[in-house]
């Protein structure tokens, strides 16, 4: 766990006596440690438990009556695409705790820009802020990067490069941008709410930072929309491309199969067991029966060519 108060205007490393303000950080690996900050500052048991629990909850807003309980979500790089992480954050008048299983890079930069002496927004609403604000834009660039991946997938799709089969990519990306737009769709709720004047623990002046972060989820869920749809049109191209590739191979085959029909049906007849079949002993009668097949293929094939059939 990581301490840092707000003491002699600026923020320092430690749970300085005296202090204005601390946050207390909080990883997976501390679970005692959040225990003992449950005592200090009267946070409820159940709020504790949705931290130590390993399902996943959705972004919401618990008021209570020294503290808000704040549910947010942030990505992370994955191997298979962004995969989100769950941050968990008690915010009162005068600390901020924030707890997650695997460390958010957000904490990690506000840390650090503490460490440098940057200033950062006043009260722990305005620490608050500053975690929200960066977990928010590192979302975006990962949207980016499914949409750039699709982007390659279509131009498979259009440049007709089937042998490389952009299916099941196609609908991971789908699912994938879907999955993240349903985690993050509730924290504009929450992001509103603390813009609005709501709740007493967030100042007036930090409020309209809060609004912008709203701005931000707005235009990353118009984002993730954009590119479901983007996968589905995708899809539907692909699906009509081997459509039309299935049609062509039946094409060929329905030619063929149309050609060799009067040679088939020749062959037939001469091959039957009479022996009174016309021309059957005649020294000219194979060279006629293939000439009268060639004759009607080619007659086919000039047909089929006149009427733009292939």
């Amino acid at each position: 766990m990581e301490i840092w108060s707000y003491a002699e205007s600026r923020w320092q490393r430690g749970d300085l006596p005296g202090a204005e303000l601390r946050w207390f950080d909080v990883c997976g690996t501390d679970n005692h440690e959040l225990d003992s900050l449950g005592e200090r500052f009267g946070l409820h048991h159940l709020s504790i438990e949705d931290c130590l629990s390993r399902l996943v909850h959705a972004p919401k807003i618990d008021e209570f009556a020294n503290h808000l309980f704040i549910v947010l979500h942030a990505l992370l790089p994955g191997s298979e695409g962004p995969e989100t992480e769950e941050l968990d954050v008690f915010l009162g008048h005068d600390f901020l705790i924030t707890y997650q299983d695997e460390r958010v890079p957000a904490t990690g930069a506000v840390a650090q820009i503490l460490d440098q002496g940057i200033t950062v927004r006043p009260g722990a609403d305005g620490l608050l802020y500053e975690i929200a604000d960066r977990a928010v834009d590192a979302i975006l660039p990962q949207v980016n990067e499914l949409g750039e991946e699709l982007d390659r997938l279509q131009e498979v799709v259009v440049r007709g490069r089937l042998n490389e089969d952009p299916n099941s990519a196609i609908l991971a990306i789908r699912a994938r941008a879907g999955q993240i737009r349903r985690l993050l769709l509730p924290q504009l709720t929450v992001t509103q709410r603390l813009s609005r004047g709501e709740f007493s623990v967030v100042t007036e002046g930090n409020r309209i930072y809060f609004r912008d972060i709203y701005d931000h989820l707005v235009r990353i869920d118009l984002a993730l929309e954009g590119l479901r749809e983007d996968a589905e049109v995708a899809l539907s191209t692909y699906l009509a491309a081997i459509n039309n590739r299935m049609s062509e191979v039946m094409k060929v085959l329905s030619i063929v199969g149309a050609l060799a029909l009067p040679a088939v049906v020749i062959a037939g007849i001469f091959g039957t067991n009479f022996d009174n079949v016309p021309g059957l002993h005649s020294n000219w009668g194979f060279a006629t029966m293939i000439g009268t097949m060639t004759a009607l293929g080619g007659g086919m094939a000039y047909y089929f060519y006149r009427r733009g059939w292939f």
